[in-house]
């Protein structure tokens, strides 16, 4: 969970535990990895930075497989099992619970000798499936020119005057069942009410939203107005700025909710060495900046910010206030409504 103290620790490491296991030090070394990730400019930042760290350090070639959503990741890898085709996998912290009940990431070893940067992981990011090295808050992006009353609370995304205006992740894409909590906040409630949520969403669907599959189409629509507010993180709301600079960004008075993106190691992978030293990498201190220029996600490792401009560091850091009223999502029960979720979703936006 993060929480300020998560945040801002400025020491400490991983504690070291369990043994490096053998089938990792028997591989051959092959000519490639192949990496799961996201398109779009997403996936072109990892490219030329991720991987090309990766490649430079090992002298192997890394095979992006853009071809998924992150929840058909999950199902490609369930179905890879017996005879395993991917190395790694990239995925956001809302649906690691889910990557882990269905048993298609492997177990990490904190005691690698391979993890030697993830050992600087902000300790309180560590999960032992998954290695966190981006995070940012999620809130309300606006135009400051079409929209005369700038919006400061989730609720305000049902004001009637953004009626065919708003954009929205649809239940496909990686946070498309965050509307459900985002509604039940909306409404006052907690934002496990997912009665309250799906009352919201029925309300939602009366507004005509742009619903769009990724998060290069939100910041389109953000960008040419053709939406005039939508849900976007803070991070990426830098990038539509410098595109449209009458963009800007408010912290919910609900709390804005966390979210952070990592890369797993695909159960019965191949080549379990290398897909260790691709998570190292994804920590380097040298390489997490590279995502805190493009889209101002601040890194996980402890040593990131002092390698950024002080502009940079100042778009990465969030106020104690915030800190303190994060709206920290209950992943392991969203994972475990998905499929309900994403059916009643796909209904009631149907009828709508």
């Amino acid at each position: 969970m993060l929480n300020r103290r998560s945040i801002l620790a400025g020491a400490g490491g991983v504690a070291a535990a369990g043994t490096l296991g053998a089938r990792a030090g028997a591989q051959a070394r092959p000519s490639s990895i192949v990496v799961m990730t996201w398109g779009g400019q997403w996936g072109d930042v990892i490219r030329d930075n991720l991987d090309a760290g990766f490649e430079k350090r090992t002298g192997v070639k890394v095979v992006q497989d853009r071809s998924s959503t992150p929840v058909e990741r999950i199902t490609k890898l369930k179905i890879g099992l017996s005879d395993q085709k991917i190395d790694c996998v990239q995925l956001h912290d809302g649906l690691v619970p889910l990557a882990i009940k269905q048993g298609v990431l492997e177990k990490l070893d904190r005691n690698s000798p391979r993890f030697g940067n993830v050992r600087g992981m902000i300790p309180s990011f560590w999960n032992d499936y998954w290695v966190p090295h981006i995070y940012s808050v999620l809130g309300i992006c606006w135009n400051t020119k079409l929209v005369k009353n700038p919006p400061t609370s989730y609720a305000d995304l049902w004001k009637p005057e953004f009626r065919g205006r708003i954009v929205l992740p649809e239940v496909s894409h990686s946070i498309g069942t965050y509307i459900i909590p985002v509604g039940a906040l909306a409404a006052g409630k907690g934002p496990k009410d997912e009665a309250a949520g799906f009352e919201m969403l029925k309300k939602m669907t009366d507004q005509r939203p742009i619903w769009v599959k990724d998060t290069d189409s939100i910041m389109n629509a953000l960008r040419t107005e053709e939406a005039m507010v939508g849900l976007l993180y803070k991070s990426q709301s830098w990038t539509v700025k410098g595109w449209n600079p009458a963009i800007d960004w408010a912290y919910p008075k609900e709390g804005g909710i966390p979210y952070v993106s990592g890369t797993g190691i695909a159960k019965g992978t191949k080549n379990l060495a290398l897909a260790e030293e691709y998570l190292d990498v994804s920590m380097d201190p040298d390489v997490q900046p590279a995502f805190m220029k493009a889209y101002n996600y601040p890194g996980t490792h402890q040593g990131m910010l002092s390698r950024l401009t002080p502009e940079l560091q100042a778009r990465a850091e969030f106020t104690k206030e915030q800190l303190d009223r994060l709206a920290v999502l209950d992943h392991d029960f969203m994972s475990d409504k998905r499929g309900e979720w994403t059916q009643r979703w796909n209904r009631v936006v149907a009828g709508g």
